[in-house]
């Protein structure tokens, strides 16, 4: 049984407002920024929420983290930009810093309350081996400000209940739901370039092309039961879940 399906819950392309929530200013352009395009023209609303400042993210080992934090805050307005982003809001955690998920997952209940979004999209925290401590915590606080959104008891701070219909997490060894991106790549690592402090080094060639190499995968895997033929396009790949899934529901990782 497709709990989606049977919830009558749009496809991801279909959202006519999605809240995408990264746990660093460059994460949701490397983990889904063609499909962000795709849905931008399509006339989706496109809200940015960054969690962390990004002040230790960078090979510059002359930045100060204050100087690196601006720098990282105007690439990401620029990344936006080609994006199609509309509003962005940020948390302001320290990057790498002692917060508790907690604490993120109040400031997002918040959020989504007073913007309805018909998806929101994260990283997966549980992607197997993601040891980033700001990928797993952004994650798992996200999944909990969906599913607690609508409740009329915790969070009675944060602005009247709201049910967020479903969630879409990218980075994750466990995708249900694809996306072609041909005619987007190009946008797609323009947008990720932009964020010069993290990728305008020499290894970016070699990294350009490992996403490539990663993204034509991602796109014959998904063609491959119904056009084995196919194989020169580009796709990124979506966990989607029913909030309802969220909670005591073993089968959604098989969802």
């Amino acid at each position: 049984m497709d709990i989606r399906q049977a919830l009558g819950l749009p496809h991801l392309l279909d959202a006519k407002r999605i809240v995408c929530v990264q746990p660093h200013p460059d994460d949701n352009e490397v983990g889904a920024a063609g499909t962000l395009i795709e849905m931008s023209k399509r006339g989706c609303e496109v809200i940015y929420v960054t969690v962390t400042d990004g002040r230790a993210g960078s090979e510059m080992q002359t930045a100060e983290p204050q100087e690196l934090a601006h720098i990282r805050r105007q690439e990401m307005f620029r990344a936006g930009a080609i994006v199609g982003v509309t509003k962005h809001i940020e948390l302001g955690f320290p990057d790498g810093g002692d917060y508790r998920v907690h604490q993120v997952t109040e400031r997002l209940v918040a959020v989504l309350r007073q913007y309805a979004p018909d998806v929101v999209m994260t990283v997966d925290p549980w992607m197997p081996y993601e040891a980033h401590p700001d990928h797993i915590k952004t994650g798992k606080a996200v999944a909990a400000a969906v599913l607690f959104a609508s409740n009329g008891v915790l969070f009675p701070m944060s602005g009247a209940p709201t049910p967020i219909p479903q969630v879409a997490f990218y980075a994750t060894s466990y995708p249900n739901t694809y996306v072609d991106i041909t005619s987007h790549w190009d946008e797609k690592l323009e947008s990720i370039h932009t964020h010069a402090s993290q990728f305008d080094n020499p290894e970016w060639p070699m990294l350009s092309g490992y996403l490539a190499y990663q993204a034509n995968e991602v796109y014959r895997s998904w063609k491959k039961d119904t056009d084995p033929e196919d194989f020169a396009g580009y796709a990124e790949a979506f966990k989607v879940l029913a909030t309802k899934q969220l909670h005591f529901f073993p089968s959604a990782l098989y969802s």
